[in-house]
């Protein structure tokens, strides 16, 4: 880009008094008049011829881009490389990054010795979330006066990850109502009950249905068997996420949309260690109902590549909800993280029928008002309250909430 140097307004300024020193000179010819004349264009074509080479037999290359998370430094590696056998003035070198509201970022490369090898490792703040392609990176030079600038493009591309951000949390709010004892390891043991999967045999009992007899049980010990099954050992965790789009805050980054996503990669980030099941529901920007469920840990991994680029849908909450309340077993913890409340209040009245256990975290978009320099950002922490059931009160987040919305409360166990 750019393949002559182009001047500075320092430039343009001595080449105005080169051509006026030039005219006077042609006018009333004399010594000094022509010194100036001579000394202030050599002067420019000097500078022009400077700025021109100064970034001439420099090589670019990337070193490594780390994937990273919103709020997060990201570390990011050029090395410039300065081919030529005699010693090169600073320069700077610039690169576009999408995943920041400032966009550009600038790094001054120092002096380099002849056959010198420079490596830039720098970290800026990611501050956007998705998939990111970088390609061009500009080296800024000129001549020791100022006078011109010369910028050479290089073609680096890369591509980086930005996942949405993860808040520390130190333990889980939940009600854990699988009970029985656990094992070294932290895993619930199996115990009687009604779930899905044989636990043995045992004498019959009042009561018991005749389709659960085992026959050769009760052939070989004389008397009638029936079979036992296990009950769900495992804490079933339910994350139902609200991305209709008219609810969404005006904030570009910092948006209470943005938040719900944090505290939903937050929740699965968290449990991805621990032994339990995870189901996850949201619709997309296309309107589709995207339905995640499986032990933590995969479903961890799968909810990673969805948020990336999860974006805000026209598919309201409520019919998510009511997509995928009858699916959600008896005694599942489930976390509403919605932007609007008129459907979370019935929904949760039907599951805890089911003796499940509801946390509701409520982000309304006035309560994530738009970053200004010149106004500061307050919340009416009241307001939002008017609108809602006595009854069925959420936890309610504005743009200052960490992570303790998520973290253990009294009287709930944890994770």
């Amino acid at each position: 880009m750019g393949f002559l140097a182009l001047p500075t307004s320092r430039g343009l300024l001595l080449l105005f008094i080169a051509i006026t020193a030039t005219a006077v000179a042609y006018v009333n010819s004399g010594l000094i008049t022509a010194f100036s004349a001579a000394l202030s264009g050599a002067v420019f074509l000097s500078g022009f011829l400077m700025a021109q080479l100064s970034i001439a037999g420099y090589r670019v290359e990337r070193h490594f881009l780390q994937d990273g998370n919103c709020g997060e430094p990201l570390y990011l590696s050029l090395t410039l490389q300065n081919r030529f056998p005699f010693y090169r003035q600073s320069c700077v070198l610039l690169e576009q990054y999408p995943f920041c509201l400032s966009g550009q970022n600038a790094f001054v490369i120092p002096p380099l010795a002849p056959r010198e090898t420079f490596t830039a490792l720098h970290h800026i703040k990611a501050e956007k979330r998705g998939v990111f392609f970088l390609k061009k990176v500009y080296l800024v030079s000129g001549d020791p006066l100022g006078l011109f600038r010369k910028k050479k493009r290089f073609i680096l591309p890369a591509h980086v990850e930005i996942h949405p951000r993860i808040m520390g949390i130190e333990s889980l709010a939940t009600v854990n109502k699988s009970g029985g004892l656990s094992d070294p390891e932290g895993r619930n043991l199996g115990r009687a009950g009604n779930g899905p999967e044989f636990f043995g045999v045992r004498p019959y009992r009042m009561g018991d249905e005749v389709r659960h007899i085992h026959w050769k049980s009760t052939a070989m010990q004389g008397k009638l068997m029936v079979k036992e099954f296990e009950a769900s050992a495992v804490d079933q965790i339910v994350i139902l996420l609200d991305t209709e789009k008219k609810h969404k805050s005006m904030e570009p980054c910092s948006n209470n949309f943005e938040f719900l996503v944090s505290c939903a990669a937050s929740i699965s980030e968290y449990l991805s260690s621990k032994y339990c099941h995870l189901r996850f529901a949201a619709a997309d920007g296309n309107g589709d109902l995207h339905h995640i469920t499986g032990d933590a840990s995969s479903v961890n991994k799968k909810l990673k590549q969805l948020l990336l680029t999860l974006e805000e849908s026209e598919l309201d909450y409520a019919s998510v909800l009511n997509a995928v309340t009858e699916s959600i077993p008896p005694r599942s913890i489930v976390y509403f993280l919605s932007m609007s409340h008129p459907a979370v209040p019935d929904c949760i009245s039907v599951l805890e029928e089911q003796d499940c256990s509801c946390f509701w975290i409520y982000a309304p978009p006035e309560n994530f008002p738009p970053v200004s320099p010149d106004v500061p950002r307050i919340v009416d922490r009241e307001k939002a309250k008017k609108s809602l059931n006595k009854h069925c009160m959420p936890d309610i987040a504005d743009f200052s909430t960490g992570p303790e919305i998520l973290e253990s409360r009294s009287g709930h166990e944890k994770i």
